[in-house]
């Protein structure tokens, strides 16, 4: 018998209530289930060919720590259409701390993929524009220093070629769309919430007081939730502080494959907060965020440059899909100009309901959805192709990058162990 299994049970089993619970979201779904039916539309897939050209965009990364404390990373995107490819490769030799390396070289992965987006756009592509990943995400967070030793300032690069890819596409009226599978995001939950607060706060002050507190302060939104009295409003404040995903949600409340009804996307509270400081005492945003480079000129005259663009980033329209009541929900995000709303993240505020046509959208997530295995056959093409398997990171990258410095990088024992 393995060891520990007997503790293991009856600490399981102690739980086991509770787990149930969570897991199936039953707490707290008596309250969703009328908002949500209004809010969802049984949609279902079909066969179906796009007219357009697709263009499917994905990366992959290689990273191993090195025997002085650095760290030796390859990143590298794939911009996948029937007739092109377009490649982009960034490498190099880094220090930082486990967590930073992470958040770097996500952001690098992501930076590349927009490099080989310009690339076919720049190449005269104008047809659809597919990202793995989420459109939002890549702009709500702050421009801050890295700590590293020799990439302290790439966010601001980031930024740079992301805000470019954004403009083309504007320019060019191509769309671009980023698919998300199993997205950890809630802001259809938020949505939901909100309208169900709507109904059991008439004080609308108060019930704005109580949605902001919960997203920035939740210690504060716990005090005023009991102050009112209520035991529904008391649980649904904490069911927006632990902001459990939106997948969980939906496949707990629906019944057939379908769609949520799309919502505008705006900034978040701590970005509101931060370009009033940038409109207000730019330097003081720059010292703040930027402590090192922040004493270079030339760097500030950069970043005043990128930053002041950044707050003109579009609003975001986005939805979620689940193909089949067998399968996992995915995340649509979509830059609002291309349904001609004009507006910017900063101009929203909660999340909005917004009446627009996705019929180009939904037949394009329908033409490329083979299954559980397969959710888009463009980006799993993608993914198949430009994944940097161990063999070639350790035989290719990582042996090139040894003969320059003229001895083995690795700490030992490191060859013997998957690369993180």
């Amino acid at each position: 018998m393995p060891e520990f299994l007997t503790e293991f049970i009856v600490d399981l089993n102690t739980k086991s209530k509770r787990i149930l619970e969570n897991f199936e979201d039953k707490k707290i779904n008596k309250f969703y289930e009328n908002k949500f039916k209004a809010h969802w539309i049984n949609y279902q897939l079909d066969s179906c060919i796009p007219e357009q050209d697709v263009i499917a965009i994905d990366s992959s990364r290689g990273r191993c720590p090195t025997s002085n404390g650095g760290f030796f990373f390859v990143c590298r995107a794939l911009a996948l259409g029937k007739k092109n490819k377009y490649r982009t490769i960034f490498t190099d030799f880094d220090f930082s701390n486990i967590m930073t390396q992470s958040t770097f070289i996500g952001r690098v992965m992501e930076w590349t993929e927009h490099l080989a987006g310009i690339q076919a756009i720049e190449k005269q592509f104008e047809g659809i524009l597919l990202i793995d990943g989420s459109l939002y995400g890549r702009m709500v967070h702050l421009p801050l220093e890295l700590k590293l030793e020799n990439n302290k300032g790439f966010i601001l690069d980031y930024f740079e070629i992301y805000l470019k890819l954004l403009k083309l596409c504007k320019e060019k009226g191509i769309l671009l769309i980023g698919i998300s599978k199993e997205s950890r995001t809630s802001f259809y939950r938020e949505f939901l919430i909100k309208e169900i607060l709507k109904e059991k706060i008439s004080d609308k002050k108060l019930r704005k007081r109580l949605l902001s507190e919960a997203l920035d302060r939740p210690k504060n939104a716990f005090k005023l939730a009991k102050s009112i009295r209520d035991k529904d409003i008391i649980l649904l404040t904490e069911e927006l502080i632990a902001r459990k995903p939106d997948s969980l949600l939906i496949l707990s409340n629906a019944k057939d494959s379908g769609y949520t009804k799309p919502l505008l996307l705006g900034a978040s509270t701590r970005w509101r907060r931060a370009e009033k400081l940038i409109r207000t005492n730019f330097r003081q945003f720059i010292e703040s965020n930027f402590p090192t480079l922040s004493e270079d000129p030339d760097f500030i005259k950069h970043a005043q440059k990128i930053i002041f663009e950044m707050l003109d980033f579009p609003a975001i329209i986005s939805f979620h899909i689940l193909p089949t009541r067998i399968d996992t929900p995915m995340r649509i995000d979509i830059p609002a100009w291309y349904f001609g709303i004009n507006k910017r993240l900063l101009d929203i505020g909660w999340p909005k309901l917004i009446d627009i046509d996705l019929n180009e959208v939904l037949k394009l997530i329908s033409a490329g959805y083979c299954g559980l295995e397969n959710y888009n056959i463009w980006l799993t093409a993608v993914d198949n192709e430009v994944k940097l398997s161990r063999v070639d990171f350790k035989e290719l990258y990582l042996k090139k990058f040894e003969e320059i410095i003229g001895k083995k990088a690795t700490p030992r024992g490191y060859r013997r162990v998957r690369y993180p």
